[in-house]
C-alpha cells in the first residue's frame, strides 16, 4: 500500500489515479482540519468522495498525532508526502502538513518498516532558488536521508494552478484589475501540479530517483507581464493591469501571499528540465496549454482532474 499525505485537490486526484493505474493500492491521509482558504467564486469539491470513487482509500487522521500516523502507516510500503503548498487553496479537506508533522511521519514510517519515502517540498515563504530550499526544507531532507529508507527529495518550482490562478485567474473571473508588483518583469519557472503528480508516480519505482534530490519544473520561465499577455491572447479577456510598489497589498489575495509576490520580484529563476522530462517520461505542461485547459474554454471553470 502507498500512503499519500499532504496533497490537495487535482494534485491528489491525479497522483492517486496514476498510482492506481500502475496497480498500486492507495490510501490518502485526509486531515480533520479545515482548508486554509477558498478561491473566490469556487465551490469546494468533495475530495473524499472523489478519491473513494477513483478506488483510493481515504483515511481521516491528524498529522500532529503520532497514534493517528501509526494507524495510517499500517501495511504501507511507500509514502509520498507533499509539504508546504501555501498556494494550493480552494481545495477541500487535505491541508499541507507542518514541518514537525513531517518529521513525525518520517520517524513513524521508519519504525513501521516503510521501504520507500518520497518528499516533495513546494516552495513557500522565503523561496529563492539561488539560495536553495528554506532551512526547514533542508532539515527535512537531512532527516529523510538519514532515515535508512530509499528516499527521493523532490524540489518542484512554483505551481501554475495556485500562483497563476490566484494572481491572474481571480481578478479575471471577478472582473477586477490585475495587480503586479514592480514592473512584473522578473521571470520564474512554473510547473503544473498535474506534472508534479506524474513525476511522483514515475519516480516511485524508478532507480534513477532512488536516494536522490531532484529539481523539477516546467518547460520555461515567465514574467507576470508575459502571463497576463498570454491570458489575454488565449482567453480573449480584457485584463487591465495596475503596477504597484513592492510590499503593496494585493486586494484579492491574503496578505502573506502579497508578501510572497513582492519577494518574487527580487530575483529570477530558470531551470533546464530536459533530462528529468526524458528520464521519467513526463511531458511538461506549457503556459499556453495550462491556460487553455484551465480558462480558455469557459472562463471561471476549472478543468477536470486527470483531464
Amino acid at each position: 500500500m502507498i500512503l499519500v499525505v499532504g496533497a490537495t485537490g487535482k494534485l491528489c486526484s491525479r497522483l492517486a489515479r496514476g498510482l492506481l493505474q500502475a496497480g498500486s493500492e492507495v490510501c490518502v491521509l485526509v486531515s480533520h482540519r479545515p482548508p486554509l482558504y477558498a478561491l473566490a467564486g469556487h465551490e469546494p469539491v468533495s475530495m473524499v468522495h472523489s478519491l473513494a470513487g477513483a478506488g483510493a482509500r481515504p483515511m481521516w487522521g491528524d498529522m500532529s498525532n503520532r497514534a493517528s500516523l501509526r494507524r495510517a502507516l499500517e501495511g504501507a510500503e511507500a509514502v509520498i508526502a507533499i509539504t508546504d503548498g501555501k498556494m494550493t487553496w480552494g481545495e477541500e479537506a487535505i491541508e499541507p502538513p507542518a514541518q514537525q508533522d513531517i518529521w513525525n511521519l518520517i520517524d513513524e514510517a521508519q519504525r513501521a518498516g516503510v521501504r520507500r519515502f518520497m518528499l516533495a517540498s513546494i516552495p513557500g515563504a522565503n523561496f529563492n532558488p539561488d539560495e536553495g530550499p528554506t532551512r526547514a526544507g533542508l532539515q527535512l531532507e537531512l532527516v529523510l536521508r538519514r532515515s535508512g529508507m530509499v528516499y527521493t527529495a523532490i524540489r518542484p518550482s512554483i505551481l501554475m494552478e495556485g500562483w497563476i490562478g490566484s494572481m491572474v485567474g481571480i481578478p479575471m473571473m471577478t472582473e477586477q484589475t490585475v495587480m503586479l508588483i514592480g514592473r512584473g518583469d522578473h521571470a520564474h519557472n512554473f510547473i503544473s501540479e498535474l506534472d508534479l503528480a506524474d513525476y511522483c508516480v514515475a519516480m516511485l519505482n524508478h532507480p534513477e530517483a532512488f536516494n536522490k534530490t531532484l529539481a523539477i519544473g516546467g518547460p520555461a520561465s515567465h514574467t507576470w507581464t508575459e502571463i497576463v499577455d498570454e491570458m489575454r491572447s488565449r482567453v480573449g479577456a480584457d485584463l487591465p493591469v495596475q503596477y504597484a510598489l513592492p510590499g503593496s497589498p494585493i486586494p484579492y489575495v491574503p496578505e502573506p501571499v502579497s508578501e510572497l509576490v513582492s519577494e518574487l520580484e527580487l530575483f529570477e529563476d530558470y531551470l533546464d528540465i530536459s533530462d528529468a522530462s526524458r528520464t521519467f517520461g513526463v511531458r511538461p505542461t506549457s503556459l499556453g496549454t495550462f491556460i487553455d485547459r484551465t480558462f480558455a474554454t469557459t472562463p471561471g471553470l476549472e478543468y477536470l482532474p486527470g483531464a
